[in-house]
């Protein structure tokens, strides 16, 4: 398991947060542990209130100062690669609440 890093650039700017379209950006996310990225953010003082969760890939946004903790990018294949394991442990776990409930119905 490890905390993984992936830069890329605003699409769009977010007055809110001060982030201006072309702005450096990076997705702090772990490659198997929703846990193992909370206790990496608490470390830095980031709350877990920050994660971003509405999508495939739990992750922290990290920018402009925050960006001075993250690391070594990874390529854009193995980034697809994490976000396509983290969709299908999801997707697994989806399953198995629905052949319990199922299973329960059934009764």
């Amino acid at each position: 398991m490890a905390v993984k890093f992936h830069y890329h650039k605003a699409t769009k700017a977010v007055p809110r947060l001060g982030i201006q379209r072309g702005d450096p950006l990076c997705h702090v996310y772990s490659d198997k542990s929703l846990d193992e990225l909370i206790a990496w953010g608490r470390v830095r003082g980031w709350l877990p209130a920050y994660l971003d969760l509405r999508n495939d890939l739990p992750h922290f946004d990290a920018f402009r100062t925050r960006l001075r903790y993250c690391g070594e990018g990874v390529s854009r294949q193995e980034f697809v690669e994490d976000v396509r394991g983290w969709r299908a442990r999801r997707q697994a776990a989806a399953s198995n609440v629905d052949a319990v409930d199922g299973s329960a119905e059934s009764l």
